[in-house]
């Protein structure tokens, strides 16, 4: 009984984490709306689904702490709880990385210096990270983790192309300062996400094997 008590919390915990995961790949996706449109309300919804999510990671934490302490688990046991915690965490900051994406699309003025081109096809690689991230956790595919590991480069690529772009237009004409920063801000931020999402592969990797993702050459 004490073990499928154990293992009906450990699912319980899973389910939670992957609530976390689709609401925080939601809120990119939103922020990125925010970014394209500057309506007030869809950065409202985001500001919102922040505050749930905090409290998520507080629920897991504690859900976790209590599975230690109660069950002394060890060997994979461990991990999958260990790794929850580091998940959490990850999933959580992704929450606050968009509530800052939200916040820079309420700072720049409009209309926008150039179309949105190159950030939103960062958005698509950092969410399908994230989601392929999650997928990797459901089905404890360590190939699929370790791919997106190596995704994180094209969005590094991505993000030094906005920089350089926006730096050249700067340096030319201070004026542009205002409409560019908030742009290059965002591109810095989604990258950020990106190596959550790297962080997320690499827990996984970590909850089936016990090792972590080889660094990339």
């Amino acid at each position: 009984m004490l073990r499928q008590k154990f293992q009906e919390d450990l699912a319980e915990l899973h389910s939670k984490l992957l609530s976390m995961g689709g609401r925080a790949e939601q809120m990119l996706r939103l922020s990125l709306e925010a970014l394209r449109t500057g309506h007030p309300e869809t950065g409202e919804e985001v500001d919102k689904m922040e505050l749930i999510m905090d409290e998520m990671a507080v629920e897991i934490d504690a859900l976790c702490a209590e599975l230690i302490a109660k069950q002394q688990p060890v060997g994979q046991d461990l991990r999958r709880i260990v790794g929850a915690m580091r998940l959490a965490i990850d999933l959580e900051r992704v929450a606050d990385i968009a509530t800052n994406i939200v916040e820079q699309a309420r700072l720049l003025p409009r209309p926008l210096i150039k179309p949105l081109v190159d950030i939103p096809k960062m958005v698509d690689l950092a969410s399908s990270m994230l989601v392929d991230s999650l997928n990797a956790l459901i089905n404890s595919d360590v190939a699929l983790a370790n791919e997106v590991w190596n995704r994180d480069d094209l969005v590094d690529d991505l993000c030094e192309r906005i920089l350089v772009e926006l730096r050249g237009m700067m340096s030319v004409d201070a004026s542009l300062v205002p409409k560019a920063l908030p742009l290059l801000i965002v591109a810095i931020q989604i990258e950020r996400i990106a190596d959550h999402a790297t962080n997320v592969a690499e827990t996984v990797a970590y909850i089936a094997t016990g090792t972590k993702i080889p660094y990339k050459k």
